[in-house]
Order: C-alpha cells, then structure tokens, then sequence
C-alpha cells in the first residue's frame, strides 16, 4: 500500500504527486466558526470510508449566505487550522481561495483534473441534505464524486422527504466498508452514529458557546 506524505502540510494545487493513490474526503464548510460537531462528522468520514486524509475546504464566501453573516476568510481560517493542530491526517487548505471558487460543482470537477490519481469523497454533515438541491448544479455534483450525508441533528429519518433523498438517477447506499468502499464510482452515502453532538455554527455564534476539542 503506497505510504502517505511524510510531510503534513496542507495540500495545494501545484503538489498533485504527493497525494497519488490516497483516499481523501473533501470536507467543505463556512465554519463561522468550527466547532465540535465538525470535528466529529470529519473523523467519522475518516474511519467509515477508510481515507487517508480529510481536507477541510473554507469557502470564501457561502453563495446562500450573505457577507455580512460570515466573519472575514482570514479568521475563519485561523480558526479552523488551530482547532485541527491534534489532528494531523485533518488538514486546513486554501484550495477553494486558490481556485477563485465560490460553488461546489466548480470545486470538486477543478479537485478531479488537478488530483487526476487522488480518490475523492465528498463530506456533508446531515443538516445539509435539506439544502443541497439548492446548491448550483447540485445534480452535477453527485455525478462528479461520491457525496456522503453523516448524521448530526436532524436525524436520518427527518430527511426522507427531500428532493436529494428522493432522486433516483444516483445509487444511494445506506452502509459502508470501509477501506472497501469504491470511491471511483459516484454515489451518495447516508451514515449515522449512535453518539452525535447537538451543535452547530449557529447556535456558537447565537449564545457564544466554547467548545473544547
């Protein structure tokens, strides 16, 4: 089995040959701020579908968000590489800011031609079920790359109504391998814990909750 990098810096759009034959989950977000509940769906990504790495992709600027509900890049950032120092296969990048990319579709089809021998899975929280038919050229997406759905409230069954849930042009798939799972064909995963945090960016920034992971 090919070696991971021994350098754990995060990845960018000139090193493609560092991540050559390595299973990774694409884990993209705001986090205005990050928190607990994040770091859970993105170790349990990591354990379900047998990745090597989780890159974790802070947006510029959420399209279905306006500028003025979002702290600036830079913070958002920072905030996420301190809260990851503990966890080394979890890596801050700046791919979307270097991409000039605000939507997910020009994401991840512009990750697959620069990381051509990388294995890609896309890495949602649960709540975004609700929202993703919403998404530019959401179809388009699940066509490009694995999805995947992990439970965070609301729970699995509050979603079955949703236009995602509901579209039959995709194999949905309610289990996983492991190291097993074939991340070459698209699909869309939906995985849940027994053990979840009630939490989100929302109510941190509402209350100004801590949160110590």
């Amino acid at each position: 089995m090919k070696r991971p990098p021994s350098k754990l810096t995060p990845p960018t759009l000139k090193d493609a040959h560092r991540w050559r034959g390595l299973r990774v989950g694409l884990f993209g977000g705001s986090f205005n701020p990050p928190h607990a509940g994040h770091i859970h769906v993105a170790r349990l990504a990591k354990i379900k579908f047998g990745l090597d790495f989780v890159w974790w992709i802070v947006t510029p600027q959420n399209p279905l968000k306006s500028t003025n509900q979002t702290r600036p890049y830079e913070e958002r950032y920072a905030n996420v590489e301190k809260m990851l120092a503990s966890y080394p296969k979890q890596l801050p990048t700046h791919l979307e800011l270097e991409l000039g990319s605000n939507y997910t579709y020009e994401t991840v089809s512009a990750l697959k031609d620069v990381f051509p021998q990388t294995d890609f899975i896309w890495v949602c929280g649960m709540d975004n079920a609700h929202i993703f038919h919403k998404w530019d050229r959401w179809q388009d997406i699940i066509k490009t790359m694995p999805v995947s759905f992990i439970a965070r409230p609301p729970a699995t069954d509050l979603v079955k109504s949703c236009p995602l849930r509901m579209t039959t042009n995709i194999t949905h798939k309610f289990d996983t391998l492991g190291h097993k799972t074939n991340l070459k064909e698209p699909a869309i995963y939906w995985l849940s814990s027994n053990k979840m945090l009630d939490i989100s960016s929302t109510d941190i920034r509402k209350n100004h909750i801590k949160t110590k992971v």
